[in-house]
């Protein structure tokens, strides 16, 4: 079962934690590892222990809440979507109450119409090496760890020529480029500017990302299946397009904000 959201309208009860409450349940939910928030969670809790706050926190939010779980949606809609910037992604894994899914609505709906006419490219651009930029880190990680345990192995294959040269390109492999994050999402067409080095740091990670492919592939041609690697894909330039499955939560939102509601998140 996937995480989601379901429209919420507020009881007509005193609600000055209402905030508060609303926090504490998702940094649980967040805790209990129902949620892709790219952050680790704020605090080490145990899962039994984080189990039993938020079910009692949970009992306490639904108390203030209207819950209507028969009309719900996916929260990865947004939450995992890449058209959208890292830090939107994480906010979505939330419960929003009113107010607060009105201003991310009228947000997400903006950004989408602007990105898919073909707006904040160099935002984009920057995000899309940044985050290639980490998979490559993660990929020659992984790489690594897999030549460095057939240091010990005798086989007759650890003998080959081929092997042997295909493991000291791997391990001498640079590290993968530093390239910082993206920076704020523009409010506005005219905010997306390209910044200083970026065009640097977009060649720098392609130009690795290639070495590592065929640093990758060149092991894999001489190891067993168990050690074999592959780059994965990547993220590429192409035009943004739209995107189906948004515009249809977008049609199932709008009757939600207009009735002054707000989303719940399930799990």
């Amino acid at each position: 079962m996937g995480t989601d959201w379901a429209p919420a309208a507020l009881r007509d009860l005193a609600r000055e934690d209402l905030g508060e409450l609303a926090r504490a349940h998702t940094r649980l939910a967040h805790a209990l590892g129902h949620t892709h928030r790219a952050a680790a969670p704020e605090e080490e809790i145990d899962h039994d222990t984080a189990l039993a706050r938020w079910r009692d926190l949970d009992e306490r939010l639904r108390s203030l809440l209207i819950v209507d779980l028969g009309n719900p949606h996916r929260v990865a809609v947004i939450g995992v979507n890449p058209l959208f910037p890292p830090e939107w992604r994480d906010a979505a894994w939330a419960t929003l109450l009113p107010d607060e899914l009105a201003e991310w609505s009228a947000r997400w709906r903006h950004w989408y119409a602007e990105t898919t006419a073909g707006g904040f490219r160099h935002y984009h651009d920057r995000l899309r090496t940044w985050e290639t930029s980490r998979l490559l880190t993660e990929t020659q990680a992984d790489l690594l760890a897999a030549a460095q345990a057939t240091e010990g192995r005798t086989n007759a294959w650890t003998r080959k020529p081929a092997f042997i040269e295909a493991r000291r390109r791997v391990l001498a492999l640079p590290p993968p480029p530093v390239v910082p994050a993206p920076g704020p999402p523009p409010r506005a067409a005219g905010d997306d500017r390209a910044t200083p080095g970026q065009q640097g740091h977009q060649e720098a990670v392609t130009a690795h990302g290639a070495l590592l492919g065929r640093a990758a592939l060149e092991f894999s041609r001489t190891v067993p299946g168990a050690f074999k690697r592959r780059l994965p894909s990547l993220p590429v330039t192409e035009e943004r397009r739209r995107d189906p499955w948004v515009e249809e939560f977008f049609g199932w939102l709008d009757p939600v904000v207009r009735a002054g509601r707000g989303l719940y998140l399930w799990i």
